[in-house]
């Protein structure tokens, strides 16, 4: 029986994004990098996690993204290819998202963050201009591909600035601008966002085991 046409697509999207999970197993397994990963980003002690394509994938389709699985099945690929571009454990990404929109792709807070990384359109577009995607507004952060590889980005431009784990939540959470004044007057930004990412990333990591 030969396969239809949507069939052949989902199944070469499927065998790519499991293509780009092995890439990331291998990159960051701890036999090859002997603990690099986390000697230069520590989102928690401990071996960075083995997030397969499997388990990401499942995340994104248990929650209400407001995407169909085609789109979910790419959305999953983009996040281990951001994750991996940028040395970032994946499930910490998915743990950002959770936090900031519990995956719904449509989601708009009540400050003007769009989409799955809330992100705010003046910070859009200074992030399309820096990374070559076409600006048309806050409908580019609608886009989940576009959306997650700005916030990645952007966490990890913090991640580099800071070099603390939770001053770099703080920011990406209230904007750089409020943490830099926070710091010249000597003040410990809040940490219950923080907290609440770091138990998002808990979760995720202890579930993965099963995987």
């Amino acid at each position: 029986m030969s396969l239809g046409k949507s069939h052949k697509m989902f199944l070469k999207k499927g065998l790519a994004v499991i293509a780009m999970a092995l890439v990331f197993e291998a990159a960051f397994s701890p036999s090859l990098t002997s603990g690099r990963f986390f000697s230069e980003w520590e989102p928690v002690a401990g071996e960075p996690s083995r997030a397969s394509s499997h388990y990401v994938l499942d995340v994104l389709r248990e929650n209400r993204t407001g995407l169909g699985s085609l789109e979910e099945l790419k959305l999953a690929e983009v996040i281990l290819m951001e994750s991996l571009a940028h040395k970032i454990d994946p499930l910490f990404v998915l743990a950002l998202i959770e936090t900031e929109s519990t995956f719904n792709n449509w989601s708009r807070s009540f400050r003007g963050a769009v989409g799955l990384m809330q992100i705010q359109p003046a910070t859009g577009e200074e992030l399309a201009g820096k990374l070559n995607v076409d600006w048309k507004g806050e409908q580019t952060l609608f886009d989940p591909y576009t959306n997650v590889k700005m916030g990645v980005h952007y966490f990890s431009t913090l991640k580099r600035r800071y070099k603390d784990l939770n001053i770099t939540l703080a920011a990406y959470n209230t904007g750089p601008g409020r943490i830099d004044t926070w710091i010249k007057e000597g003040a410990a930004p809040e940490d219950g966002y923080a907290l609440k990412v770091l138990e998002n990333y808990r979760k995720f990591k202890e579930r993965a085991e099963f995987y």
